[in-house]
């Protein structure tokens, strides 16, 4: 393998690789963020995953959209969409849903949501929305089919298989590495040595690569039988004195 193409795999190796950590910091983020705040976002903004087609044709099932993480404090329009928590079979899941009208009640402003999808939400939604209870604002840009993805990679099997397997893969594949480049350098500068031994000699090119040769070989026999005759180091037996008592 040449070294123009053995750089280029390093290379590429290497871009993967901070491709799965920028994914994998993602995912803590995405996950400590949900804990405190309610909902997964990265500096104030949620990426979420459309899981239904109740937004359609604005939002579609498996749409990666992103939202403004919103407080108390924020005020919303007829038309905006937003993003609130709902119960769906007992667990608390986002839902999001376009405001279709604004209710002032006694100073206290309630926004009436629906989907998009008049097929599957012919109505507005049962539950009036507050300030307090919506946590995001559309904020107009999404990414169609990669929802899916996110939604994989943040289960316990997406995030071993696209992070962790990887990680170790490449960590295996670095120790292999370094084990080959380590032999080369020590291949290297025993050629480098034999041919300093041999370079003062008047021989000719197929002689000194002979000699080079012979060299190398000789050492590789050095270092085996440099083992092998290794005397074995004896440890006295418990009770004996080899000195003798006056």
């Amino acid at each position: 393998m040449s070294k123009v193409l053995k750089r280029i795999i390093n290379i590429i190796i290497d871009i993967i690789v901070v491709l799965i950590l920028i994914v994998s910091v993602l995912v803590v983020t995405l996950s400590l963020t949900s804990k405190s705040s309610g909902v997964p976002n990265i500096f104030g903004i949620a990426p979420l995953s459309v899981q239904t087609g109740s937004m359609e044709d604005t939002l579609n099932e498996g749409d990666l959209i992103f939202s403004k993480v919103t407080d108390y404090t924020e005020k919303y329009q007829k038309g905006d969409i937003v993003t609130f928590p709902i119960e769906v079979n007992g667990e608390t899941v986002l839902n999001t849903h376009r405001i279709v009208e604004v209710i002032n009640d006694d100073n206290i402003i309630y926004y009436r949501t629906q989907g998009d999808n008049s097929k599957t939400n012919p109505e507005p939604d049962d539950e009036l929305q507050t300030s307090s209870s919506i946590v995001a604002k559309y904020t107009n840009f999404k990414i169609a089919g990669l929802g899916n993805v996110l939604s994989f990679i943040r289960t316990q099997l997406g995030f071993f298989l696209c992070v962790l397997l990887p990680m170790i893969i490449f960590f295996v594949y670095e120790a292999i590495r370094v084990v080959i480049n380590i032999i080369a350098y020590s291949k290297e500068k025993a050629v480098e040595e034999a041919k300093a031994a041999v370079g003062g000699t008047q021989l000719t090119e197929e002689q000194k690569k002979q000699a080079i040769e012979e060299y190398l070989a000789s050492i590789g026999e050095s270092t085996t039988a440099q083992t092998e005759n290794e005397p074995a180091v004896q440890t006295p037996a418990e009770g004996d004195n080899s000195e003798s008592e006056s």
